[in-house]
């Protein structure tokens, strides 16, 4: 559980990560794609989580399937990395992101995957995590827009999340937090940035 007074973001990388993909797993939500997203803003850069879960059924049993490389019904390593990579992908492919319009390229640092302790290939569900951390494309003032634009494989809603740093003596701003749908663009106004 994460305190009330900390920020995910601000933990470590692989705390963050792990604890955010744990949370995904055990949200109840009907069957299908669910991909969550959350950044943190700075005045020179954005750090971000997108978490994307996969209910189990005949969608994850063809993502395994087209993984298992030699065909014996289990995942092990380079199998595994196979398929965190593909849905590292599909999860990453449409998220769009800009500050006032100017597009900021979406990078990875670091990727996970919860096979939701069965290598086996089968109807398990899948979840991945990325961790972003980008820097702006240009100097942020306050007044200008951060922009986000994802869509999930299903179409189904997206969870977004947009926190903003607070600098030194400036009130914090209000977080953006909803279910947004499918390909719809959030704009947040961002504030006096540290």
């Amino acid at each position: 559980m994460i305190p009330s007074n900390q920020h995910p973001l601000t933990l470590g990388r692989g705390a963050t990560l792990a604890l955010l993909l744990a949370a995904s797993l055990a949200h109840a939500h009907p069957q299908g794609f669910h991909k969550k997203l959350t950044f943190t803003l700075t005045k020179t850069t954005v750090t971000g989580l997108l978490v994307m879960d996969v209910d189990s059924g005949d969608r994850c049993t063809v993502l395994r399937q087209a993984a298992d490389a030699n065909g014996d019904g289990l995942l092990q390593g380079a199998e595994v990395t196979a398929l965190k990579e593909r849905l590292a992908s599909m999860a990453a492919k449409t998220l769009k992101l800009s500050i006032s319009g100017a597009a900021i390229a979406v990078t990875a640092k670091e990727t996970k995957l919860s096979l939701r302790e069965d290598p086996r290939v089968g109807e398990a569900g899948l979840s991945v995590a990325l961790l972003i951390e980008l820097a702006h494309p240009h100097p942020v003032s306050e007044g200008m827009t951060f922009e986000v634009t994802d869509t999930s494989p299903d179409l189904s809603p997206v969870v977004v999340q947009v926190f903003q740093a607070a600098a030194k003596g400036a009130a914090p701003e209000a977080p953006f937090q909803g279910e947004v749908e499918s390909g719809k663009t959030v704009k947040v106004r961002l504030g006096r940035l540290p």
